[in-house]
């Protein structure tokens, strides 16, 4: 149990999945705004606030995002998708550059992020890889150096399970209570 919340802590807290959460924030608040009343019951208690706190998100995205990567880190498909840190072996000086790894059990389109690897600085970050075998994947970006045996990549959870959790928090966050039904 200690293990799964310091992963969450540490996903909490990891600037690429913040960045992911923005981006799911404005998402789902500019879908709340397109909105129509009828749709949100006769007396809009909850059209009123989730309009109010999607304009707040949307106008000011920095003084949320902190509630929304904590409480999306803490569910539980989130947390079940992180992996462990598998070693970096190698990086290609290419575009796209391949990544050399012991077995990673990856799958194309999964998202990693990368850090600590050095000379292919350009890896460093969150990526959609591209499998190419069980050692190698590919990220959608140019080298700028063969990296050697630094780093770790990590598999994240997919952008449509942050996307679904940041949907499901809107009316929470927003203070919609059982009286607005």
């Amino acid at each position: 149990m200690a293990d799964l919340l310091i992963k969450q802590a540490v996903l909490a807290q990891n600037n690429v999945f913040r960045q992911r959460i923005e981006m799911a924030m404005f998402t789902a608040m500019t879908a709340v705004q397109g909105e129509a009343l009828g749709a949100m019951t006769a007396n809009g208690g909850i059209y009123s606030k989730r309009q109010a706190y999607a304009t707040a998100a949307l106008t000011n995205p920095n003084a949320h995002v902190d509630r929304f990567a904590w409480a999306v880190a803490a569910n539980s498909t989130i947390a079940a998708a992180i992996g462990s840190p598998v070693a970096i072996t190698s990086s290609t000086n290419a575009n796209p550059i391949v990544v050399t790894t012991p077995v990673h059990g990856y799958t194309t389109g999964d998202t990693v992020e990368i850090v600590g690897h050095l000379v292919n600085t350009s890896a460093v970050g969150g990526w959609i890889i591209t499998v190419l075998s069980t050692t190698t994947f590919s990220i959608p970006v140019a080298g700028v150096g063969v990296g050697g045996a630094t780093g770790t990549v990590t598999k994240q959870p997919t952008d449509s399970d942050i996307q679904f959790t940041v949907n499901s928090l809107v009316s929470d966050f927003a203070g919609v209570t059982a009286q607005d039904t």
